[in-house]
């Protein structure tokens, strides 16, 4: 046993280790100044004892919780913003003319910190103040070309853009927001600028408003409630914001659906507000489509992804549909099919038409495997039946009258026969897709003779079908917008036929006449006659009419396929007949909607719609920039009205990256007879060549 007096070597461990533990747990990270000058231990507090003691001011070179080399790192990092603050100011007051007035404030030992965020705070301002008038200019420019305004009332209110003479804060007042979503005029702009211009009158919204018709003043507190009011979740994980969706919902509903009948609305509405994942008449893919698909006509702030650019509208739901088609794995139902035809068109606005060719061939083989519902007894067979037969473009007529409203972009109420329409819209798709297979596939195999009469006897078709559309659906000005899809698909088929007719029947002709022996004799006319105007011209200026009229009763806040179509192909077949001086035969009398009467009018007015389309989908904007540089490379001239107009909206109709956001085979008509045969008239490649030669 141990003797007490003899310590217990278990405990003496314990304490030593203890001693060690609280030797540690005073250790001090820096010691300061006056004490590493003394070499005398410091016990690190703020200030230490030894200097408390001998009372002399106490300094630490780091700061609190800092180790020795930390502060030795902060000090160098202070000198290096101390001596770029000092280079910058120095800078800077080279450039100024106060410069004498910064260095009599360095002088009187004000911070260089504090004096540089004075100068920069005061450049921000003013780049922010020029800023917002460029922003301001390049709106207006964009909210001019998509209005109803004339091409001479575009030229007209040219001076009145000029940015010193805009306020730089008009996207934040009332009287924006109020043509915001709206259908405008050159009167409603004008009054814009006359409230709001820095050195105009200042004129109320409510006087702003007073200028429009009492219906519009009444009405227009309604316009912004959607006609669909439909839930968020769970279709979508972008947004939670039910307006949001019921905007674009009702949005593509009105001005895309009432047309192409790509979804049964009633069945759609229904399925998407009980938000079950089991119903078969919505999906995540299709209202992501949906949404990319309205983007293109709405101008809320969420369908931007980038502020202010038009051609960003639905990027964001254009990327999450094509990532959950890929989920899809290619499953084949209803809800894909509609969506995959859906998102085939918006990919077409977004100059993206290789990647609308795939899709539609997917959709093409889908559409063939999906088998048709089981005929039963019911309501519900009954609705999928009706659902699968409309996606697939059959018909199912009965004579229903429906209220076309233009909401939110106008107080309209038309009164129309969806079913009329969807019926005779696939009589002239089965119309059109005949000419696109005779044109591009069948005809080289033909005898000119065998073409001439297949030509003839399809012409002979459409104008039939065209002169006995019903009443209701009869060319006016007043149509509902979508209908105007139908009169801009038969103009675009039948000026692709003749035009293609004129060009390709002569070299047919020409070719088989070399196999043939030369004739011994012939016997030449002795008054040869004049030539009549080309049919493709006739119904080019035909179809320029009818874009003037879109554009008067709509706008371009709707922006529709076709009508897009119809002005592209009609600028750049009147491209070749510009410097033609033609006399026009009565044919000209019996169009509907009557034509212009001269090629340069009609293509100022085409070119004009062109560039309103083209500040709001990518493709637009591309065809109209290859209109312009084809001018430039083949030296003809153009109208010098639609010259003025172009060069008062370039900057709302063209950009340095566009070029590369096309992907695009749409093809330049006006240079097909000219082109070598082994280069590619197309837009994408002609766009991007033009652009290496800086043209």
């Amino acid at each position: 046993m141990a003797s007490p007096s003899q310590p217990n070597p278990t405990h003496t461990n314990d304490r030593s280790k203890k001693s060690a533990a609280q030797a540690r747990r005073h250790q001090i990270a820096v010691a300061c100044e006056q004490c590493r000058r003394r070499k005398v231990k410091c016990n690190g507090t703020r200030p230490c004892t030894e200097c408390d003691l001998r009372s002399v001011h106490c300094v630490f070179e780091a700061q609190a919780g800092e180790t020795r080399t930390q502060a030795v790192k902060r000090k160098h990092e202070d000198l290096e913003q101390s001596h770029d603050a000092l280079l910058e100011l120095i800078d800077l007051a080279a450039s100024r003319r106060d410069a004498p007035d910064i260095l009599s404030r360095v002088k009187h030992g004000d911070d260089i910190h504090d004096i540089l965020a004075q100068l920069k705070e005061g450049e921000n301002l003013y780049e922010a103040h020029q800023g917002g008038r460029s922003r301001v200019r390049r709106m207006l420019l964009s909210c001019l070309i998509q209005s109803t305004a004339s091409v001479q009332e575009i030229i007209e209110m040219a001076p009145f853009l000029v940015e010193e003479r805009l306020r730089a804060d008009l996207l934040e007042t009332r009287e924006w927001r109020f043509l915001t979503n709206r259908l405008v005029s050159a009167r409603m702009l004008s009054h814009l600028m006359l409230s709001v211009n820095e050195n105009g009158a200042q004129t109320s919204v409510n006087d702003l408003a007073a200028s429009q018709s009492n219906a519009w003043s009444q009405v227009d507190s309604h316009l912004d409630i959607p006609a669909s009011s439909v839930p968020a979740l769970p279709w979508t994980r972008l947004t939670r914001d039910d307006n949001l969706m019921s905007h674009l919902v009702s949005i593509f509903l009105t001005t895309h659906n009432t047309y192409g009948r790509y979804v049964e609305e009633d069945l759609f509405v229904a399925s998407m507000q009980s938000g079950s994942s089991m119903t078969e008449y919505c999906s995540p893919f299709l209202v992501h489509a949906i949404c990319a698909m309205a983007c293109q006509n709405s101008e809320h702030p969420a369908a931007f992804v980038h502020t202010d650019e038009f051609i960003s509208r639905g990027e964001q739901f254009h990327d999450e549909a094509l990532r959950l088609w890929l989920l899809e794995e290619g499953r084949a139902s209803l809800t894909n099919l509609q969506a995959l035809i859906i998102l085939s068109i918006e990919s077409g606005f977004r100059g993206k038409d290789k990647m609308t060719i795939t899709l539609l061939a997917v959709a093409l083989q889908m559409n063939n495997d999906l088998p048709f519902p089981p005929a039963m007894e019911g309501k519900v067979a009954a609705d999928r039946v009706r659902a699968r037969s409309h996606v697939s473009w059959a018909t199912h007529y009965f004579d229903v009258r429906a209220e076309w409203s233009g909401a939110p972009f106008l107080a309209s109420q038309i009164m129309f026969r969806p079913n009329a329409l969807m019926r005779e819209r696939c009589v002239l798709t089965r119309m059109n897709s005949e000419v696109n297979h005779l044109l591009f596939a069948k005809q080289e195999s033909m005898s000119s003779r065998d073409f001439e009469k297949a030509t003839s006897d399809l012409k002979r078709r459409l104008l039939g079908w065209y002169h006995m559309l019903p009443d209701d659906l009869t060319f006016r000005s007043d149509l509902p917008a979508p209908v105007y899809e139908l009169h801009g698909t038969y103009l675009c088929a039948i000026i692709l036929l003749c035009s293609h007719t004129e060009t390709l029947l002569p070299s047919k002709k020409a070719s088989e006449s070399q196999d043939r022996p030369s004739p011994t004799s012939r016997t030449a006319s002795a008054t040869p006659e004049a030539a009549p105007a080309p049919e493709s011209l006739l119904y080019a200026l035909q179809a320029a009419r009818m874009c003037q009229h879109y554009r008067e009763t709509y706008g371009f806040k709707i922006t529709s396929p076709f009508v897009f179509q119809t002005a592209a192909l009609v600028c750049l077949i009147l491209l070749n007949r510009l410097d033609f001086s033609l006399t026009y035969s009565s044919a000209l009398r019996e169009g509907n909607p009557i034509p212009f009467y001269d090629a340069r009018s009609a293509f100022e007015e085409s070119y004009r719609c062109l560039l309103g389309i083209g500040t709001r989908v990518m493709i637009a904007r591309g065809v109209a920039r290859m209109v312009y540089q084809t001018v430039k490379m083949t030296g003809r001239i153009m109208p010098e009205a639609a010259t003025k107009v172009r060069e008062i909206v370039a900057e709302a109709t063209w950009g340095a990256s566009d070029v590369h956001r096309i992907s695009s085979s749409y093809p330049n008509y006006s240079l097909q007879e000219s082109v070598n045969p082994a280069a590619e008239a197309t837009m994408e490649a002609l766009l991007k060549q033009w652009e290496a030669m800086q043209v």
